[in-house]
């Protein structure tokens, strides 16, 4: 009976397991988003309310899942707000909440171009997931190589 209540704050290491992130990169998204405030005990230890998991959960899906890049998501909170990405989160429909819904795709604002230094990006979002899962598999490939060169 170690499970906590639903409601229950948590601490960063319950969070990050809980993500399956490490601890330092939920420290990176509280300096990059604003709106991820966890309250602080004594010695700077950190309590999650179960509103800053919510959210972080839906960062986590936008950066991991719907490979948006650190500037999309901040643009997507600057143009949208904080009530949107937590309501697009919860109904589980990202690319139809994000302003995909009724537009054409010339329309939509592409938050992944900046990846590429453009307004708009030509390449449609499964041909970009694609492209990114293609480089980090040779990203592994090259790793494993240099490892064993080491060894």
């Amino acid at each position: 009976m170690n499970e906590k209540a639903i409601d229950a704050f948590k601490t960063i290491s319950e969070v990050s397991e809980e993500l399956n992130i490490p601890q330092h990169v939920l420290r990176f998204w509280e300096k990059k988003f604003k709106y991820i405030k966890p309250m602080t005990r004594g010695g700077g230890r950190r309590l999650y309310r179960p509103e800053d998991i919510e959210l972080l959960k839906a960062i986590h899906n936008l950066l991991y899942t719907e490979m948006y890049t650190i500037s999309g998501v901040q643009k997507i909170f600057k143009d949208k707000g904080k009530s949107f990405i937590l309501e697009s989160a919860s109904s589980g429909e990202h690319e139809k909440t994000l302003g995909q819904n009724d537009q054409t795709e010339t329309d939509i604002p592409d938050y992944t171009a900046d990846l590429f230094n453009s307004k708009n990006s030509d390449q449609p979002r499964s041909e970009f997931k694609t492209f990114i899962n293609n480089s980090i598999s040779e990203l592994e490939s090259l790793k494993e190589i240099l490892q064993r060169s080491y060894n």
